[in-house]
């Protein structure tokens, strides 16, 4: 049999108590706003991943409150790519301490006021979390954008 492999990476929508999303602008290029998250380690869950990821970019340790989807994508730099997404509202407002090499600005954004520039598979998954009902099958991103 021949096994398929393919690179996975989880993402937290969080939330503040005003219902804003919090956002990170990358550190390096294509220095546009996505979701705290990142590509999983050898033999972690993707839950692992998300609260790893969100610890180190942001130091707010979070508790996840459910999956808001599953997404495919062909053309990561990574080869194919699966991307598990996460929500999280915060009971109250933490201070947070972004990490200087990868995060170069941070806010908290209403869902219908987004920073710019934001790649589309980045807007559909923060969009899709605030979806009343949950996305039940993988979702194929569309393909990525020359930067």
């Amino acid at each position: 049999m021949d096994w398929v492999r393919k690179a996975t990476g989880s993402a937290v929508v969080i939330t503040d108590p005003a219902g804003r999303v919090l956002l990170l602008r990358r550190a390096y290029p294509p220095f546009d706003w996505v979701l705290p998250g990142g590509n999983a380690e050898a033999g972690e869950s993707p839950v692992e991943t998300a609260l790893r990821e969100v610890r180190e970019e942001t130091g707010l340790p979070i508790e996840l409150d459910r999956m808001t989807g599953v997404y495919y994508q062909a053309d990561h730099r990574a080869g194919e790519f699966i991307h598990f997404v996460f929500a999280c509202a915060l009971g109250e407002e933490l201070p947070i301490q972004a990490e200087p090499g990868e995060v170069a600005d941070f806010g908290f954004f209403p869902p219908n006021a987004l920073p710019e520039p934001m790649s589309t598979s980045t807007r559909q998954r923060l969009l899709d979390a605030f979806a009343p009902e949950p996305l039940l099958l993988p979702v194929t991103l569309p393909p990525r954008a020359e930067a």
